[in-house]
């Protein structure tokens, strides 16, 4: 019987004390004791989508303050009233941090006029690591960009000097000695030589004609897609084994026969931060806004044609923090962006945090008119709005795997927010809150180089509807290849649809609809990220026979697992076969317990009113 039922009988009885907690469900692939690589007897499973965002959730982003470049001051005395251009300032006050090992270029409140430099395909570009680009606030710094030809440029362009593509220039390049199945974190390859703790490296396949074929694509997708790839960095080596192990799990398999390799590529720039500014763009005063009309010279979506207000590529460990788009004071019409908003391009570990994003002029065919475009790797959109595009987030291409959109508002689009090309595995949409928009993750049958199945392993948890979009009776439409999981709805409209076809069959795994107001957790992404950094921080401690633990202050990584559950809670350990071994008392900060069992690993549970956090694990 659903929660929603309940909740009504509870009602024509008369019983007004039922706890909400009486009524709180959890996924089956989610269970108390989930742990990453937990799996059904049909073979489905969730991933860890916990090291999505900046330094994988382990960092807050910091407030830098170091090196700071005013740039209304002397030498660059930017004008900031709007009159006269500030580009060559503004640039001027980049290449300065960057020539100190970086800083923030400070954009105090005002009316910055940018436009694209000549020849160049942006108005302002980051190319050095450690900078900062900060203005004084949403609704006081304001870039604004008055020429309207902009086709495939970016107002602000962040990117090394050097290229530092994940599927070219191949370094030093090892073959994967095993197929890997299911996500792994270390990988057997047929020699070490040449690999350190703390290298940046690929792991890819080709896209085969047999990978192609397992995916029901045969005819419909070429090996100019490039195929599976994983950019992460060696946490660990083990010469007499011949493995690599790296940061994160893979999201996808990785088979021989489709060349499973690894190598490292050139260096991306980090700590980068673009924080606290508004931007807008001069609306295009031209005709012909068709789908098609961005291939025909002389119209305006020629002119806007894949432009972008923010451009990232080749960054890693970055943010993008307390940003807008505005509506220009000449702009007739609610235009902010001539076409796309933010790209994340071969990108990894980066946030994006407390942005509002919307109102594309284009909105067109072509790859015009997205807010958000995950294009890259384990990258965190969160506490952040999308208006009235397009697509207001969007997920592209085999690169594309592990992001997360958590606690975000997707607002009347013109089509979805989706998974849009070319089997982007894995990702997360987390507590999405959906008004007049819907998410969409089924085969697709456009495209130059058919986009057809565009995800599988991917998740919607928890989505909030507060309103279908046109004639839409759903706010979730899943059709995945293989298995795709949508957990849990709440709201006025709460609706799921999965429809299968085109080989997307199994039909996909559907739990709680209209249930998502009683889920456990609530966020998935949260859960999961608290939980690893807990476990991380006991990582150390091991349990030996004649040793006594002690939790308080001034323990060693037991501690941190006390701070965060507060005092006053019972914390149990158990076996991993389920045996209870012991139980330290909830008696205050120092709680001393007797030996316990041998040298191993335990699973830990934090009694609090008789809610259990998910286990943790001592290693």
């Amino acid at each position: 019987m659903s929660n929603r039922k309940l909740f009504r009988i509870a009602a024509l009885l008369g019983i007004t004390c039922l706890h909400i907690s009486l009524l709180a469900w959890r996924s089956s692939l989610y269970p108390q004791s989930w742990q990453p690589g937990y799996t059904d007897s049909e073979g489905r499973f969730l991933h860890d989508f916990s090291y999505a965002g900046y330094h994988a959730g382990e960092k807050p982003i910091p407030h830098r303050t170091d090196h700071l470049k005013n740039v209304t001051t002397a030498p660059y005395e930017a004008d900031n009233s709007g009159s006269s251009d500030a580009t060559g300032a503004i640039q001027q006050a980049i290449a300065d941090v960057e020539s100190d090992g970086g800083g923030v270029v400070y954009l105090p409140a005002g009316t910055y006029r940018i436009s694209p430099q000549d020849g160049k395909n942006y108005c302002l570009r980051i190319t050095g690591s450690n900078v900062v680009l900060r203005g004084a606030g949403t609704d006081q710094t304001f870039m604004y960009t008055a020429e309207t030809s902009f086709r495939k440029k970016a107002a602000i362009l962040v990117s090394p000097e050097a290229s530092a593509s994940w599927r070219g220039n191949e370094q030093d390049k090892i073959a994967i000695t095993e197929d890997l199945l299911s996500p792994v974190k270390v990988i057997p390859v047929s020699s070490v030589a040449g690999y350190s703790v703390g290298n940046w490296i690929v792991l890819r396949t080709n896209c085969t004609s047999d990978f192609i074929a397992e995916h029901g694509m045969t005819n419909k997708w070429n090996s100019s897609l490039g195929g599976i790839c994983f950019y992460r960095y060696i946490t660990g080596i083990n010469a007499a084994q011949s493995t690599l192990s790296i940061d994160a799990p893979t999201r996808y398999y990785l088979k021989k026969r489709d060349n499973a390799r690894i190598y490292k590529v050139n260096e991306h720039i980090r700590e980068i931060g673009l924080e606290h500014f508004s931007l807008g763009m001069k609306e295009h005063s031209g005709s012909g806004w068709g789908d098609n009309d961005y291939n025909t010279n002389g119209k305006g979506a020629y002119d806007v044609h894949g432009s972008h207000a923010v451009k990232l590529a080749y960054v890693v460990n970055s943010w993008v923090k307390n940003v807008a788009t505005y509506k220009p004071a000449a702009n007739s019409k609610q235009v902010h962006t001539l076409s796309n908003c933010l790209q994340m391009l071969y990108c990894r570990f980066v946030t994006v945090d407390s942005c509002d994003f919307g109102y594309s002029q284009y909105e067109g065919g072509g790859g015009n008119g997205y807010m958000y475009i995950f294009q890259g790797e384990e990258c965190l959109v969160k506490n952040s709005r999308a208006v009235h595009s397009r697509h207001n987030y969007d997920f592209k291409s085999m690169q594309t795997s592990g992001n997360v959109i958590y606690n975000c508002i997707a607002e009347d689009s013109r089509l979805a927010t989706d998974f849009h090309m070319h089997l982007s595995p894995a990702n997360l949409m987390d507590n999405m809150q959906v008004d007049r928009d819907y998410l969409e993750a089924k085969y697709r049958p456009y495209g130059t180089t058919l986009h057809g199945h565009p995800t599988t392993q991917s998740v919607f948890w928890n989505t909030n509807g507060i309103a279908y979009h046109g004639n839409k009776n759903y706010i979730v439409q899943s059709a995945q290849f293989g298995w795709g999981y949508v957990i849990g709805t709440q709201g006025a409209a709460n609706n799921i649809s999965t429809p299968g076809g085109n080989g997307s069959e199994p039909i996909d795994f559907v739990e709680g609809e209209g249930d998502g107001q009683t889920l456990e957790p609530q966020s998935l992404y949260l859960d999961q990220l608290q939980c690893r950094l807990a476990a991380s921080a006991v990582k150390s401690k091991q349990l030996r026979p004649g040793h006594g633990l002690h939790i308080g202050h001034n323990s060693v990584g037991i501690s941190t697992l006390t701070n965060l559950v507060g005092t006053g809670h019972a914390i149990k350990l158990y076996s991993f076969d389920g045996r209870h071994i012991l139980t330290l008392p909830a008696n205050g900060r120092y709680a001393h317990v007797a030996a316990a069992a041998a040298l191993g690993l335990y699973v830990i549970q934090v009694d609090r009113a008789r809610q259990f956090t998910r286990p943790l694990v001592l290693q």
